[in-house]
């Protein structure tokens, strides 16, 4: 009897640190508000007296019930700490994340009979360049060929891609260095449809660039914008690509308010990196986030001090993580993708995230095509905030964390992100709005192509309506779902193009 009793205090004992062992994790990831903690650690204390009363007591049932509790309640609270543990760790990955990758590679035609950067120098290749890349990144691959090779490279220099593609069909240059980000483009349009299949990569480079960040100090946490970049990609989300989904978040802490600012991916701005020429806000992408963040900065005249970044793979996974979302849809339609054809209902639709990627990217199912693709990512952004805010984010929290690992990033630092939660957790539910800025379709000339392509021309009205839409949301001024439809309502713009559709119009892209 006297044996159980040790047994007992020593079972408690090891209660007792695995207690203050997962409390002190849990808090650790700074989600967990203090209140919540008190309330664990009382109701952790309460069953650790009660197994320690249980085990004073002389029958010997008892001290055995007392010993196997105890042993329940270590497992538990040590499986506890393995989950959190991994989660806090993916948060760590994701968050606080100020680098990308740059990939500079160099091609040759698919049928080139060389397999290798040494084959192709022995060759005496010229190697043809894009005025429009980061010729930063392509210089230092053309030194570090020289360097490792011994040898001074031919280069050639064009001023767009297309002119570099028809003389390397021509012959007259055999190999390409060129950015993924410029290929990827080259792939979108028309007449090089998916032309990478035409190319072979002899060399593969990457670069680590530096995102730039402002003061934490400076940022309030209460009253921000956030761009959300969807990037055309099931790759790592660290390489620059296309950003098929730019979306400012503005959030207002105080009044639990966000507002959701759709621009869409084709809308012709002027672009940060090319000194006022305009291009299509997709292509600010492939020149890094920061051009994409400073160019919808300039834009709506607005501070963006932070991002979140999501590729399509990691989209999918995040919603599958979350027991699928409810997405209510203005309109029946049929959505085809490359994973297959999901129809959708007017109404409320429960999607899986293979489905809500679907509904996401949907496109030519509408008349008003990049418009109300916009309008369905914002309502996929806004269900998957309404889930985020259910018991559901807690119940699989560390599996959605980790699965975010490599497939989302964002320089917001872990303790930005519990400052929000816990604010959340403490009371007050959000209002999401959302609201999408619209154009006139048009071709012009794009600064990443050199040449016409489709793209949006911006109505001015909405340009100035969403920037003082996004000062209102800031400055705690009420504004309400209904205002957004009434202003959106009496637009006397006609958002259909009449005469010429988008797919005649996409001769470019």
């Amino acid at each position: 009897m006297k044996t159980l009793k040790i047994v007992g205090y020593i079972f408690a004992g090891v209660q007792l640190f695995a207690s203050i062992a997962a409390l002190y994790i849990a808090m650790s990831t700074t989600l967990v508000p203090t209140k919540y903690a008190i309330i664990g650690g009382v109701a952790l204390l309460v069953v650790l007296a009660f197994v320690v009363m249980m085990a004073t007591i002389k029958k010997k049932g008892t001290k055995i019930a007392s010993i196997i509790i105890s042993l329940m309640m270590i497992g538990l609270l040590l499986v506890g700490c393995y989950f959190i543990s991994i989660a806090n760790k993916a948060m760590d990955d994701v968050t606080g994340v100020t680098v990308e990758v740059d990939e500079v590679n160099v091609y040759v035609s698919k049928d080139d009979v060389i397999n290798s950067i040494n084959e192709a120098v022995a060759n005496e290749y010229v190697f043809g360049t894009v005025a429009t890349d980061d010729l930063t990144h392509v210089n230092e691959t053309i030194s570090k060929i020289n360097s490792d090779l011994g040898t001074t490279i031919t280069t050639k220099e064009y001023p767009t891609i297309f002119e570099l593609i028809e003389d390397f069909e021509a012959g007259n240059v055999k190999s390409l260095i060129s950015s993924s980000g410029t290929i990827l483009v080259l792939d979108s349009t028309e007449d090089y449809l998916d032309y990478s299949t035409k190319l072979k990569t002899i060399m593969e480079t990457t670069y680590k660039e530096e995102i730039a960040t402002e003061e934490e100090a400076a940022i309030d946490l209460d009253h921000f914008c956030v761009y959300f970049s969807g990037i055309d990609t099931f790759g790592s989300v660290t390489v620059r690509s296309r950003s098929d989904v730019n979306i400012i978040g503005v959030v207002n802490n105080s009044t639990k308010t966000i507002l959701l600012l759709s621009t869409p991916r084709d809308y012709y701005v002027p672009i940060s990196v090319a000194n006022g020429r305009k291009d299509k806000l997709t292509h600010t992408g492939i020149y890094g986030i920061d051009c994409s963040t400073d160019t919808l900065e300039n834009f709506y005249d607005t501070d963006i001090p932070y991002y979140v970044r999501v590729n399509f793979s990691g989209f999918q996974s995040i919603i599958d993580k979350l027991g699928g979302i409810d997405v209510y849809s203005e309109m029946a339609f049929t959505s085809e993708t490359a994973e297959g054809t999901y129809s959708y209902t007017e109404g409320i639709n429960h999607l899986n995230g293979e489905e809500a990627l679907g509904f996401a990217r949907a496109r030519y199912a509408f008349i008003d095509g990049d418009r109300q693709r916009g309008r369905n990512q914002m309502a996929v952004i806004k269900a998957t905030i309404e889930k985020l805010e259910s018991s559901d984010m807690l119940k699989n929290y560390g599996s959605i964390m980790d699965d975010m690992d490599g497939s989302f990033q964002t320089d917001m630092q872990k303790d930005d992100i519990g400052y929000l939660v816990q604010s959340t957790l403490d009371g007050g539910n959000w209002q999401v709005l959302t609201c999408s800025v619209s154009g006139t379709d048009s071709t012009q000339v794009c600064y990443s192509l050199g040449q016409e392509a489709y793209v949006m021309e911006p109505y001015q009205e909405d340009v100035l309506y969403a920037t003082n839409l996004i000062d209102k949301v800031l400055a705690g001024e009420a504004v309400t779902q209904d205002d957004i439809n009434a202003y959106l309502a009496s637009r006397t713009i006609d958002e259909t193009s009449e005469g010429i559709s988008e797919e005649d119009l996409e001769s470019g892209e």
